[in-house]
């Protein structure tokens, strides 16, 4: 089913994905599976005018590590020995109570959460109007 937040450019469905991620500027690891995308109410009701999607997906750990690798400013190698992040009060969209030894980094306007041991992550792509 798809889901249109207000202000966003696209549904929060499977057919607008690659548009998705173009947002954000980022893909999704080779052979991500079992995808998932579902808009980001929560930011959306403490931003005005603010919109977002998560996006779940799980993939094997070594194409977890080359997305890492190309998407941020850290060495996908290490993922299993940095420490646990802590959730951030500012991802509310992400429910955190299911996540094991979490991985969190920014680049743009995306968030990455990776579980460890590697398998399951999440996208946070959130805007708004300028």
């Amino acid at each position: 089913m798809s889901i249109q937040q207000e202000g966003a450019p696209y549904p929060a469905d499977l057919e607008h994905l690659d548009d998705i991620l173009t947002l954000g500027k980022t893909a999704l690891p080779e052979g991500a599976a079992n995808i998932t995308i579902t808009p980001a109410t929560k930011f959306a009701e403490s931003y005005p005018g603010g919109w977002g999607y998560v996006i779940a997906y799980h993939a094997q750990p070594q194409s977890i590590r080359d997305h890492f690798d190309t998407y941020t400013s850290f060495d996908g190698s290490f993922l299993e020995k940095y420490p646990d992040d802590e959730p951030p009060s500012g991802i509310k969209d992400i429910d955190f109570t299911e996540i094991k030894h979490p991985v969190i980094v920014g680049f743009g306007k995306v968030k990455l959460v990776i579980e460890r041991p590697l398998g399951r992550c999440w996208l946070l792509i959130r805007g708004a109007p300028r």
